[in-house]
Formats: structure tokens, C-alpha cells, sequence
């Protein structure tokens, strides 16, 4: 069951493309955008359309090579511009929350770095992203991480953090409890019934975090898209 759990989100982790030997190969295929983002010919999301202006399309670039630069994931910073542009958000709000997401993706990469995994895996770094979403930082996520084996991933712990605590559970009980479990060596199912649920069979996403209030780890409101007023 636990292999099966993981490889079924590794297996929606992007395809890496490698060079062969003999007839050259086809260039490797930009990763789908999230319905209702665009990319042009350099990969880059598309906001020519007149949604954004000119301005905005610069600011996004910037941001989407800050994230190439460091190896994160930008499926969820694609899937936060994708959720403004279809709520109808003001532009400078959609640039200030993929902002935060790219933020975030790299807190969370550097906090397993420091944890000791040289090489965090996309959900892994995602998904701790989205802990720290709903209110978990850097030390709660390198502290969740020491409780696994190097070889495990901690994708389905991370989305699970997130998920208590979208549900009300201080991030701190929440995280003793998946402690507890990592320690004893359960499976992710076993440790998704701790918010009620199954191991999810989507990569998760910081673009888009589990339903419930938004805040930081003082509790603070973070940047949330809204519709853009008449």
C-alpha cells in the first residue's frame, strides 16, 4: 500500500527529459500550464492576452525565473495565477501572491536542505509549502522531517500538516501527532487518517491550499485572491 501511495505522487512529479546517445531527440516539453495559464515559446506564463499588463507579465517572468534558478517546483506558483485570473483579481494582487508562493516554496526547500535531505523532491517541497500556508515555518518543517528516513518521502506528512491545520489543529499538536506516527514507522494511509482523509492521488499544491482560514504562524491574514469588484 505505501508503494503503491508513493508512487502514485511521484509518478505526477515533472518528467525530466535525458539526452541519449544516436539520433538526436526531441527538446523536452514544457510542463502543462494549469487551465487558464498560458506559456510562450521560452516557457514563460503567457499574460499577453490583456488580463495583465505589460508590467505585471515582466514581474511574473521575474518570479518564474527566480524559482527555475533555485530547482522549485512552479506548478503551484502557475496554479495561484491561474485561481486570480479566473476569480478576476486585481493584477498586482495575482503578482504578490505568486510572490509568496515561490517565497514559500523556497523556505521550505531550504528547511529541508537543512534537515539533511540534499535534494527534496517537488511534492515534498510543495507540500511543505503549503504547511507553511496555514501556519507552519521553517523549524516545524525541518523538525517533521527528521522524524523519516532520508529515502521517505515526506509528501502525504506535509499535506496532512496543512490539512490539521486548515481544520483548526495548532500546527504544533498537529506535528507531534504526525511525529509520533513517522516514528513508529506508519504508512501514509495511516498517517492521512489523521485528517479524516486518504493520501491524495494529485502532487500537492502550494498554489492552492486545503479549504479553511489563511494565516501565518503568528496567525496573521495572508494575501488571499478575491474577484475583482465591477
Amino acid at each position: 500500500m505505501r508503494t503503491a501511495t508513493l508512487t502514485a505522487i511521484l509518478a505526477l512529479a515533472p518528467a525530466i527529459a535525458f539526452a541519449q546517445a544516436g539520433p538526436p531527440t526531441p527538446p523536452p516539453k514544457t510542463p502543462p500550464a494549469a487551465a487558464g495559464v498560458k506559456t510562450n515559446s521560452n516557457g514563460n506564463v503567457d499574460l499577453s492576452s490583456g488580463k495583465l499588463s505589460a508590467s505585471a507579465q515582466t514581474k511574473i517572468d521575474a518570479i518564474f525565473e527566480a524559482a527555475k534558478s533555485k530547482n522549485l517546483p512552479d506548478q503551484p506558483i502557475r496554479e495561484r495565477i491561474s485561481e486570480g485570473q479566473a476569480k478576476g483579481a486585481p493584477e498586482a494582487q495575482i503578482v504578490d501572491a505568486a510572490q509568496a508562493v515561490e517565497q514559500r516554496l523556497e523556505a521550505s526547500q531550504d528547511a529541508l536542505v537543512k534537515a539533511g535531505r540534499a535534494q527534496p523532491q517537488p511534492t515534498e517541497i510543495a507540500s511543505a509549502a503549503q504547511a507553511m500556508e496555514r501556519g507552519a515555518n521553517d523549524t516545524h518543517i525541518a523538525s517533521l522531517a527528521k522524524h523519516a528516513p532520508a529515502d521517505r518521502s515526506l509528501a502525504v506528512s506535509f499535506s496532512v500538516l496543512a490539512k490539521m491545520a486548515a481544520n483548526g489543529e495548532p500546527v504544533d499538536n498537529a506535528l507531534a501527532k504526525i511525529a509520533a506516527k513517522l516514528d513508529a514507522g506508519a504508512t501514509d494511509d495511516a498517517l492521512a487518517s489523521l485528517a479524516g482523509g486518504t493520501p491524495p492521488s494529485n502532487p500537492p499544491s502550494a498554489g492552492k491550499p486545503p479549504e479553511g482560514p489563511t494565516a501565518d504562524s503568528q496567525g496573521t491574514a495572508k494575501t488571499v485572491l478575491t474577484p475583482k469588484k465591477p
